[in-house]
């Protein structure tokens, strides 16, 4: 089934299927790869996100609730973790293709969420000034790939406009604002990849790469 239509070709967004079965992502202009991600992205990555951090959904609710045995379950932590993997993932298309996972990630930070980089001063890291990006690497990325815990951190609502907030001795993010902020990165990068320049280099070299389209 076609998910897409891309340059005259009905595209599943499917990698096995685009590029073994099919044929298609080879025959793709440089435009053509690049909508072809980022449509990619979107159905199998943001869409659902949008859907897990919308916490008026009914999946929301369902997912935030006790399972029929009455066990208690949480979407929230699970949400942020699959999110912070995103980021790496999309900043790897900002890199050359020997960068580290933190350089990509950082990469996407820096490029497209400067608001998230500030410097800021948290109980849990010695109340020294430090980068908001990399406590989000530190302790909420790899806290919860490696051992399902945000280091001296977490999640929480913040009133008003600010993004994060010092209680008590964590540091609570608003990840519903981060986001919602993400969301607006993604339409920035895909913007910035699809003119011409250094990020559409990196963005086209690791697309070859990752999906054996020279």
């Amino acid at each position: 089934m076609a998910n897409a239509k891309i340059e005259g070709y009905d595209c599943t967004l499917f990698y096995d299927y685009d590029c073994y079965r099919d044929m298609i992502l080879p025959k793709l202009t440089d435009d053509g790869k690049i909508k072809w991600l980022e449509l990619r992205m979107r159905m199998i990555f943001l869409r659902p996100l949008e859907v897990l951090f919308d916490r008026n959904s009914s999946a929301f609710h369902e997912l935030e609730s006790p399972s029929q045995d009455g066990s208690p379950r949480t979407i929230t932590l699970m949400a942020v973790s699959l999110l912070m993997n995103g980021i790496e993932a999309l900043g790897s298309f900002l890199t050359n293709l020997k960068s580290m996972k933190k350089e990509n990630f950082c990469a996407f930070m820096d490029q497209f969420m400067p608001d998230w980089t500030c410097q800021i001063s948290s109980p849990q890291h010695g109340k020294q000034p430090v980068s908001l990006s990399k406590i989000l690497w530190d302790d909420y990325r790899n806290g919860l790939a490696h051992s399902f815990a945000i280091g001296g951190a977490g999640v929480d609502a913040v009133q008003g406009k600010d993004k994060f907030k010092i209680d008590g001795n964590t540091l609570q993010i608003d990840i519903w604002k981060f986001f919602s902020d993400f969301k607006l990165a993604v339409d920035k990068m895909f913007s910035d990849v699809s003119a011409s320049g250094t990020s559409r280099s990196h963005f086209l070299s690791r697309f070859a790469d990752v999906y054996n389209c020279k």
